[in-house]
Order: C-alpha cells, then sequence, then structure tokens
C-alpha cells in the first residue's frame, strides 16, 4: 500500500468522485453505492476514553462510501460484554454489526446468532482486501462451520521492562535468555519496595494471558488438537516457573492487585519486569517516567518463543435486517486507511499485512511489537466453551501461585476441570 492512500481518503477523494457518479474502491475496501440505505447499529467495547470520536471519524468517511446509510455506535462493557451481547441477541434486535473478540464469539455460533460470512468475504472483488489480512487472524475467525468474521484488531500482551533497574543489577543482557535467568534477575532487582517481576494473578483481571505464553512456549495448549479435552500436558515444569517466582518474594503478594496498581508501580520504577499490555504505552508516552524503558517478551521455553494475543472480529448479527450495509460498513472499517488510523489511536495492533510499513512511525515501541512480536502471536483455540474453561481453571493457578501446588499438580487438577468441560 502507498503511503499516500491513507490521506487521499481522509481528505474527501472518495467523495469527489462519488459526486461524479463513480462506483470506486480506493483503500477502503467498500465500493461507493448510492443504491445503499437505512439504518444499522455497531457495538464494540472500548479502547480508549476517545473511542466514540474515533469512531465518528470512521463513520463519516463512511458518508462517501455509502450516503445513504446511517451508522450508530454504542458500546459494551468489556467486563459485562457477554452479558450485555446476550441481551442484545435475546432480544431479537441486537446490533448489526459487532466487534467480537476471539474469546467469546464462538459461544453465539452455537447459538446462530452470527450470520455466517463466507459468501461475502469470498468475492472475487474482495479478493485483494481479504489477501491483505494474515492467514492466522483468518484462522481464528474461522470454523468447520463456516468464516464468522473479518478479523481486524490485535491485543498483544508484552513485559514492560525497567532497563535502569536491570543494568545497575547487571542482568540486562541476560534476563530474557532463559527462565532461570528471569529467575536470577528478578532476585537481583528485587530491593526494598522495588519488585522485580509482577504478573496478574486473579480470574478478573484475565491473569491468564500472562500465563500462556509460558503455556505456548512449552508446547503445550489448553486444549488438545481435535479439542476433545486438556492439551496441557507438558506446561508443568513452565507454571513451575511462575509459581516459583511468586515464592521467591520478587512480586507483589498474590491477588494484592489488579491490572493498574502494578503499572502504577511500574511508572513509579518500583517494578523491574511487568507482564502488561499495550495501551499502556500511550501513557508512558504521554507522562515518561523517569528510566528508561522498553517492551520485551518472555524468555523462550523448551519449545519456542511465544506472544500472547487475543484479536477481534467484525461480524453480522444473523437477525440484522440491513446485511448489505452491515457488510459495506465492515469492509470500511477493516480497510487500511480506516483500520491503520486507528490502531495507531488506540496502541493496537492490525492484522493487515500491507499497511505495517506504515505505521507506528513516532512510536518505537509499538512498531516493535507489530513488526517483532506479532508474528510470535499465538492465540487461544476459539473452542465455544473457551472463556469457561479459563474462568474455571484459573483459582487453581491462584492457589499454585500462593504456593499450595507444584506446577505438575496444577497442570493435573487444570486438565480434570478442562475434560470435564469439553470431553
Amino acid at each position: 500500500m502507498s503511503s499516500k492512500t491513507p490521506s487521499l481518503c481522509r481528505t474527501g477523494v472518495a467523495s469527489v468522485l462519488v459526486s461524479m457518479g463513480l462506483a470506486i474502491s480506493i483503500g477502503t475496501g467498500a465500493i461507493a453505492d448510492d443504491h445503499l440505505s437505512g439504518d444499522i447499529t455497531m457495538i464494540k467495547g472500548p479502547h480508549s476514553a476517545d473511542e466514540h470520536r474515533f469512531e465518528q471519524m470512521i463513520i463519516d468517511d463512511f458518508a462517501d462510501v455509502a450516503p445513504n446509510v446511517s451508522v450508530n455506535f454504542t458500546t459494551y462493557d468489556w467486563a459485562n460484554m457477554n452479558a450485555q451481547l446476550t441481551t442484545g441477541f435475546a432480544s431479537g434486535n441486537p446490533a448489526d454489526v459487532l466487534y467480537l473478540v476471539d474469546l467469546i464469539y464462538p459461544n453465539y455460533i452455537e447459538g446462530r446468532a452470527l450470520h455466517d460470512m463466507s459468501a461475502l468475504v469470498a468475492d472475487p472483488d474482495w479478493a485483494g482486501e481479504r489477501a491483505a489480512i494474515a492467514p492466522f487472524a483468518w484462522d481464528l475467525a474461522t470454523s468447520d462451520e463456516g468464516v464468522w468474521g473479518v478479523p481486524v484488531l490485535g491485543a498483544v500482551y508484552n513485559i514492560f521492562i525497567n532497563k535502569d533497574l536491570l543494568e545497575a543489577a547487571g542482568v540486562a543482557d541476560t534476563w530474557q535468555n532463559s527462565y532461570a535467568d528471569m529467575l536470577d534477575a528478578a532476585k537481583k532487582t528485587t530491593a526494598g519496595d522495588v519488585y522485580g517481576f509482577a504478573a496478574r494473578t486473579r480470574t478478573a483481571d484475565f491473569a491468564f494471558w500472562d500465563w500462556l505464553p509460558y503455556v505456548h512456549n512449552a508446547g503445550a495448549d489448553l486444549l488438545n488438537d481435535d479439542w476433545s479435552g486438556c492439551g496441557l500436558a507438558g506446561a508443568g515444569a513452565a507454571t513451575q516457573h511462575l509459581i516459583d517466582l511468586h515464592q521467591a518474594g520478587v512480586t507483589p503478594a498474590v491477588g494484592s492487585m489488579g491490572t493498574q496498581e502494578p503499572f502504577d508501580l511500574f511508572k513509579a520504577g518500583k517494578i523491574a519486569i511487568l507482564h502488561g499490555e499495550t495501551p499502556q504505552i500511550n501513557e508512558l508516552l504521554a507522562n515518561p517516567p523517569a528510566f528508561d524503558w522498553d517492551v520485551a517478551m518472555a524468555p523462550p521455553g523448551e519449545k519456542g518463543q511465544t506472544v500472547m494475543g487475543n484479536f477481534g472480529i467484525l461480524s453480522i448479527a444473523e437477525a440484522s435486517e440491513n446485511k448489505d450495509a452491515a457488510w459495506a460498513f465492515i469492509q470500511h472499517w477493516a480497510s487500511g486507511p480506516q483500520v491503520g488510523r486507528f490502531a495507531e489511536q488506540v496502541s493496537l495492533q492490525v492484522v493487515r499485512e500491507d499497511i505495517v510499513g506504515d505505521l507506528f512511525a513516532d512510536n518505537p515501541a509499538m512498531s516493535k511489537i507489530q513488526t517483532e512480536f506479532v508474528p510470535r502471536v499465538k492465540g487461544i483455540q476459539p473452542h465455544p466453551q473457551i472463556l469457561k474453561v479459563l474462568q474455571s481453571i484459573w483459582p487453581v493457578a491462584e492457589e499454585a501461585y500462593r504456593g499450595n501446588l507444584t506446577g505438575e499438580e496444577t497442570i493435573g487438577k487444570m486438565c480434570e476441570i478442562i475434560d470435564g468441560i469439553v470431553g
């Protein structure tokens, strides 16, 4: 994609050509069509306090594509997204376009709440746009029964490091070499009110995101290959590593903090190695801490070095009465100029491969994550019960982090739970 394409689309070129009566596709991914009309609603969880403003930019540009379609944007609360979305579907009048993460969308397939988009995404006129989206992202949006959305964004769970603390302890060049080196670095940087390591520990804070890269590094996964049972065999040693960290006196007390408190400590120079999230990068850039920092991934395990991420897709409700307009809006939202601008605004990753070179030019940390981390992402398996699996097994991990179970015992108990859910 030309680096000029986004600016052209944002300065009204599309509207000029539409006024000339030309049906076009100039980087928006959708064809300008005066025949589309009516009202549609999009629902999405907010990725920023400015979510409505950023979405309105996309909607305003959509007027050049479909001038007779009115788009209403609304949000759900991330902590209550299942309940709110389920209520919407049950009402018989859900939002036409839904932003759904891979953690929850499979649950709505079973109830036939989502429209199978297989024929839409296979349209030859959209082939170039489809090819621009990475194959792994399509895998996350696809089941044996169909394609349930267009992948658009990713949330990568990175590690933040305080380079000053690591350098002062003499471990800046070694901490990431292995799990043993990470533990050694955490011990050497722990002193007084400074912790060497921190990760989320509570179910409510989605602490499993900080555990899963270690599982994947061991060549294991939540489910086995055919999703008929537990796939965690082999993850005992990796889990023991995290238990050892929590038992070494180098972390905040298990269960004592959520997501924000450790990040606040990191900003204050009180944590050396912190599992975090990419949207927090904006805060570090807006209010730079008094030390050098960087983003990193967990050290390599026995089978590789992966990064955890989960992804969002744009789906159409089966109950939508204006699927043509909904599909046109999804094409527009997922296009390079629109999704690229939004990703930069909220510090999320894109799954399009054609715009990566144009993104995050003034944000080296995000550029590093997009170009180096995203190719190493291994996400969750989109099983209809995967959220229940994660929420059900995590109390076992909390017990283990408190020193009451070994890594192997933890995996054994988790597998009993998983087999009971999916087996």
